[in-house]
């Protein structure tokens, strides 16, 4: 463990909790397919992840802790990523859903009846990101 990794910020431990959650759901049919990987490096990118730091946490994402966002905002930006990783192979299956429904819980959520799933999935196959999914249903 590196000195700077003794030093980071709890946003930016929030963000690698936020990406383990991300690779354990590529992960949860078996492998990581092409179109995955793709996402993946997109968001860490887009959170402010290294490539370094992608590739530690690809390689052992149990090593790292989830911390649950503070704001209902980020709670549900991290909902999108997550339903966005679920939808990614276009296979949506059992695994994928038990496995979103205990993170939904896990960063603050009841449970997904809490969020507007069908519509979230709906806006992401038509190609809207992120703002435009929490401006239409937020």
């Amino acid at each position: 463990m590196s000195i700077a990794d003794l030093y980071q910020t709890g946003e930016r431990k929030q963000d690698m909790g936020h990406f383990r959650n991300l690779v354990l759901l590529a992960q949860v049919d078996g492998t990581i397919d092409d179109t995955e990987l793709v996402l993946l490096n997109k968001i860490g990118q887009r959170i402010g992840l290294s490539y370094t730091q992608i590739g530690t946490i690809l390689d052992d994402p149990k090593g790292f802790n989830v911390m649950p966002p503070v704001s209902k905002d980020e709670r549900y930006e991290n909902m999108i990523d997550l339903i966005r990783m679920v939808v990614a192979d276009s296979i949506i299956d059992e695994k994928e859903i038990a496995l979103l429904e205990r993170f939904a819980v896990q960063i603050g959520y009841r449970d997904l009846e809490d969020i507007d799933l069908e519509s979230i999935v709906a806006l992401i196959k038509r190609g809207e990101d992120n703002d435009t999914i929490i401006t239409e249903l937020g």
